[in-house]
């Protein structure tokens, strides 16, 4: 990743800032400032990342998204809690306080330059927008605590607000890419059917229905049983003209809802394909 570097925002208005012995190691190389609509003379230290060059972003399944997105909340929640640890005392004021509230910060800094870096599938879009606001949240906040620290003064009330919104968006986000990565793993190919583990299913499903593990009733069921396994295994996407990620969805969805019963399984197969497509 690459070397971050620190932008000052002034709310005032646009205005260039000068480096000038930062108390802490992570608030120095002022790099510029942005304007932003906050109340007049509110100011900010926030951290950016390096510009990018040309198609440096990097692909990302939906587990690593969620994998980030939950990251970066667990980040913000460490963050909150050193954060409301200042409302007591001159906890603002003391050394070990102020390493841990950047250390802190830095974390969400880092989880949120990787979310910046990739490139989302199209279905994750929308909930990892969402994400994206809520780190803009964290980011702002990280800026005014940032601030204050730099100037020695305890003014960040509104970094509370901006750490609250912050977590509700992105844990709302978490919520809806887990949505969707349910979705995604659904349409996913399904397994093949192990013939070992389908015969010791065969047997206990027939045995629960005839409660017998012979005779005739028992071996007719194992061939009932046995036929089911035929017709799914001879059952594609392209022989029922679905697309492939329906089929896969119906697939799974009937080996979920019938794990040991393949006549079941089968049934329940031919019943939404139908409904699908209107057979």
């Amino acid at each position: 990743m690459s070397t971050p570097r620190r932008l000052v925002l002034v709310m005032a208005g646009t205005m260039a800032v000068a480096a000038a012995g930062f108390g802490e190691q992570r608030l120095q190389s002022v790099a510029g400032s942005i304007k932003l609509k906050r109340p007049a003379g509110e100011q900010l230290v926030i951290v950016k990342p390096e510009a990018r060059a040309p198609g440096s972003r990097m692909g990302a399944t939906g587990a690593d998204l969620i994998e980030l997105a939950d990251q970066l909340l667990e980040s913000g929640r460490a963050a909150s809690a050193v954060l409301d640890e200042s409302r007591s005392g001159l906890t603002f004021f003391e050394g070990g306080w102020r390493r841990r509230m950047l250390d802190a910060l830095a974390e969400i800094d880092t989880t949120r330059f990787s979310l910046e870096l990739v490139e989302a599938p199209e279905r994750y879009r929308d909930a990892l927008a969402r994400v994206t606001d809520g780190a803009r949240e964290y980011q702002l906040a990280a800026g005014i605590v940032r601030w204050a620290i730099r100037r020695d003064q305890p003014v960040f009330s509104r970094a509370f607000d901006h750490m609250r919104v912050g977590e509700r968006e992105v844990g709302a986000a978490l919520g809806g890419l887990r949505k969707v990565g349910a979705v995604e793993g659904g349409e996913g190919t399904p397994p093949s059917i192990d013939p070992f583990t389908a015969s010791q299913a065969m047997a206990g499903a027939c045995r629960a229905y005839i409660g017998a593990t012979q005779g005739a009733d028992y071996d007719r069921c194992i061939e009932r049983q046995q036929a089911a396994v035929q017709a799914i295994e001879h059952r594609f996407s392209f022989t029922e003209r679905v697309e492939e990620p329906a089929f896969n969805a119906i697939r799974n969805r009937c080996r979920e809802e019938w794990p040991r019963d393949f006549i079941s399984r089968d049934r329940c197969e031919r019943q939404a394909i139908g409904d699908l497509t209107g057979g």
